[in-house]
């Protein structure tokens, strides 16, 4: 049996933001296999939903996350046994930072041309990164859409 933990907690305080829809931060452990990525793309969902997100604006969020695990998971040696997905939430959008448990491949690059212009394409900022030897990724989709 593989373990999944969700943390939720209040990370910050937004002037006119009503905390009393949802926490601000969301922070779920996975394995690090596709079927456990279902589980962060639902919870991404649930959150752009309540945030009035589009249609569209929930999917560009779900190649997102496909595209940033995806690559940690490439890119990490050995392969990662698990993610850390981070979601922080506020009145404009959503913020996601990922990372897994496993370094950096020595010599590995992050994003690649395709998948940085496919993340570029479908959110408003991006962000990398290593934080103790492990790949980190960080996007943000607003909710009116990218600019």
């Amino acid at each position: 049996m593989r373990n999944i933990s969700i943390s939720v907690g209040k990370a910050t305080e937004a002037p006119g933001y009503n905390h009393t829809l949802l926490s601000d931060q969301i922070t779920i452990r996975i394995p690090a296999t596709t079927p456990h990525i279902g589980l962060v793309r639902a919870t991404a969902s649930a959150l752009a939903a309540l945030l009035d997100f589009t249609y569209d604006r929930i999917t560009d969020l779900h190649i997102a996350i496909d595209e940033v695990c995806s690559r940690i998971v490439a890119t990490s040696d050995p392969a990662p046994n698990g993610l850390e997905v981070t979601f922080l939430v506020d009145p404009e959008g959503l913020s996601v930072s990922a990372r897994g448990d496993a370094p950096l491949k020595p010599g590995a690059v992050l994003l690649n041309v395709w998948s940085e212009t496919i993340l570029t394409s479908v959110t408003d900022e991006l962000h990398t990164g290593e934080q103790d030897g492990r790949a980190t990724l960080e996007f943000r989709v607003r909710r009116g859409g990218t600019t």
